[in-house]
């Protein structure tokens, strides 16, 4: 489910680019730092808003560099860090930890359940530093199992759940910014699940494999409306915040590219049911 949250960079500035590539960098630098080497498998582009968007808001001191890695290791390249990227961080490790030991439960896949035993600990780690987080984390993950064993044909039901630990995701701390920080959060996390179930929709026909839309006998051609209807009230509490810097790069991620990988899903849906008519 993750790779939805993204920028559309050609239609950032160069210099947009370069801020939107450092603060990547940045997340990946504070999960080496914080997690080790083998938390850099879980860098996300969701999270990097999550980071770029709490900077925006609470403007924390930065610290900014170039370096060279072992991604890149012949040319440097620029990072940005600052609290937030750190708290960022640890909701990517804790997302990560239960993304895999989904992939074990569902497919079996051996490596996933190597990688979820890898971070257990560092996953207790989070959790006792972000406890609220991550016991909504965990409760909704919950209720999300019963509703997928249970094969429950509502989406709304699947897609809240995500959309309550995702609203819990963008809050870390309480203040009076919360309530829209909630609702951006919440609907951010429905729009994903029902447009990755979309993306997932013959796939999963073919694998027998639980999605609500197949079962509600709803089509992903379909979805978009209710989709941008998700997004509308995303944008209505985002355009609320004081958002002065980065803004149109967080304007591009919630407005454009967060359709990307939706539109992809949709494209190769297309193919494979023309492929399949012949």
């Amino acid at each position: 489910m993750f790779g939805y949250i993204q920028a559309n960079l050609k239609d950032l500035s160069k210099e947009e680019q370069i801020r939107y590539r450092s603060a990547y960098c940045g997340l990946c630098r504070t999960l080496g730092e914080k997690h080790g080497i083998s938390a850099k498998l879980a860098l996300s582009y969701d999270l990097t808003f999550v980071a770029l968007l709490l900077s925006s808001l609470y403007e924390p001191d930065e610290i900014s560099g170039t370096e060279r890695c072992i991604i890149h290791p012949l040319k440097k390249h620029e990072y940005m860090t600052n609290t937030y990227t750190e708290y960022a961080a640890d909701m990517t490790l804790a997302l990560t930890y239960f993304n895999s030991l989904d992939d074990w439960k569902d497919d079996k896949n051996i490596s996933r359940k190597c990688y979820a035993s890898l971070l257990s600990s560092k996953y207790d780690n989070v959790r006792e530093k972000w406890p609220k987080q991550c016991n909504t984390i965990e409760k909704e993950l919950e209720k999300l199992s019963e509703i997928e064993s249970q094969k429950t044909a509502n989406p709304d039901e699947a897609a809240n759940c995500c959309g309550r630990f995702m609203e819990a995701v963008l809050v870390p701390r309480s203040d009076n910014w919360e309530p829209y920080l909630r609702k951006i959060g919440f609907g951010l996390g429905k729009f994903i699940y029902i447009a990755d179930a979309a993306c997932d929709y013959y796939s999963d026909i073919k694998k027998g494999s639980y999605n609500p839309l197949v079962l509600t006998g709803e089509t992903p051609e379909n979805i978009r409306p209710a989709l941008t209807g998700i997004l509308g009230g995303v944008s209505k509490a985002f355009e609320t915040l004081p958002l002065l810097h980065d803004e149109h790069l967080l304007k591009n991620i919630l407005y454009s590219g967060i359709w990307l990988k939706y539109n992809i899903g949709m494209q190769k849906n297309q193919k494979s049911q023309k492929g399949a008519s012949k």
